[in-house]
């Protein structure tokens, strides 16, 4: 049997509300199809966050409609739900629209069978669904004792992954140890590693959704995992597509012109326009001047570039890590609104989501993180 896994594909996503970024995505995913296609893959596992939200716009559904004419006669389709999906106040997900789409774990662990291998998965939890998500977690080993080889789908941060504290809902002790495969989504980064007696693997998002993810598509790229079970051993390939380049750039003006930093930039041949994320420092820089020569240099050759000014004069030594066992982020958060009265952990949520987003300076995306969180409310 051959699978192919794969998540994070944020259909209808729209990166600086640009219809090239929304339409990056569907690009990325296409390719996708196409290379599972190729590889005559029996099964397609998909570890949540298919949609990039629970009502996703026409065009999300049609791509994903035309991919399932495509796959559903060759390939089985089994997916989870991931916390963009999971729709507010009990109402259907959009995977309820297409009869080919097999969804597992809504609540609970759920499993099936397929030419003697089991698939066991459940959909995202969070908050004080964690508990009940250890729970149902604990079932697995008991069910896959049946099986020679057992896949598990989940789409849950795990403390390995993640910088801090409750970033995370899992602890690897938490997790059962006899899958062949963890089938993994939420985390961007991809990642794959022994665990138990098989392989854990994040297959990651499918394009760039955040600045912070170039550094991991430097080094791993973007796609999906084939996982061959032919063998006593999984084989595990990684599957690369070819999606719009981001680069991180950064100009010490008292060092470098920025044209010349850019030129080799400007020199690599690609098949989309790039998006560039430019650090710029120097003394007392000047910004509007530094701007117009970017704009000059930048406009035609570009899909978008993002400016981001540091003053030399200005610029400290960080500051030592706090210890191990201090205050996090999240608890300093959480105890400054309870100050003002407001207790529940979704507001908790919202005021952490929002200060990533905007300390990396991504306005837009902390637009759409407070209209999603505006709709569910309602």
């Amino acid at each position: 049997m051959r699978l192919a896994h794969l998540s994070d594909t944020h259909l209808g996503y729209r990166q600086y509300n640009l219809d090239e970024r929304e339409n990056d995505i569907y690009d990325a995913f296409n390719q996708i199809v196409e290379k599972i296609l190729e590889e005559r893959v029996d099964i397609v596992i998909h570890s949540g966050d298919l949609f990039d939200s629970y009502r996703p716009p026409i065009k999300a559904l049609k791509v994903f409609k035309e991919a399932i004419k495509k796959l559903s006669d060759r390939v089985k389709i089994i997916s989870i739900l991931g916390d963009h999906d999971i729709p507010k106040r009990r109402g259907l997900p959009p995977h309820s629209l297409f009869d080919e789409i097999i969804v597992l774990g809504v609540g609970k662990l759920e499993w099936v069978e397929v030419d003697g291998v089991l698939i066991a998965g459940i959909s995202n939890l969070r908050g004080k669904g964690i508990e009940l998500l250890k729970t149902e977690l604990r079932k697995f080993d008991t069910i896959a004792g049946k099986y020679r080889e057992s896949i598990l789908i989940a789409h849950q941060g795990i403390d390995r992954y993640l910088p801090f504290e409750e970033a995370y809902e899992l602890k690897e002790d938490d997790l059962p140890k006899k899958a062949t495969y963890y089938a993994f989504g939420h985390i961007h980064s991809r990642i794959l590693t022994r665990f138990g007696r098989g392989y854990l693997a994040y297959a990651g998002s499918i394009e760039i959704m955040r600045r912070d993810e170039i550094e991991s598509w430097n080094k791993a790229g973007k796609g999906f995992f084939i996982v061959d079970l032919e063998g006593d051993e999984p084989e595990i390939h990684r599957i690369n597509i070819d999606i719009r380049p981001q680069y991180v750039i950064e100009v010490d003006l008292t060092k470098n012109k920025i044209e010349d930093v850019l030129l080799k930039y400007m020199s690599i041949k690609h098949r989309k326009l790039p998006i560039l994320h430019i650090f710029i420092s120097g003394r007392n820089p000047n910004m509007h001047q530094i701007l117009g020569k970017l704009n000059t240099l930048l406009r035609t050759r570009v899909l978008k570039y993002n400016v981001f000014f540091r003053d030399a004069t200005l610029i400290h030594p960080p500051s030592e890590p706090p210890e191990k066992g201090g205050v996090n982020l999240r608890t300093l958060i959480s105890e400054y609104l309870k100050k003002y009265g407001i207790k529940d952990q979704k507001y908790v949520d919202l005021a952490l989501n929002l200060y990533e987003y905007l300390s990396e300076g991504e306005i837009e995306e902390a637009k759409k993180i407070i209209k999603d969180f505006l709709e569910s409310d309602t």
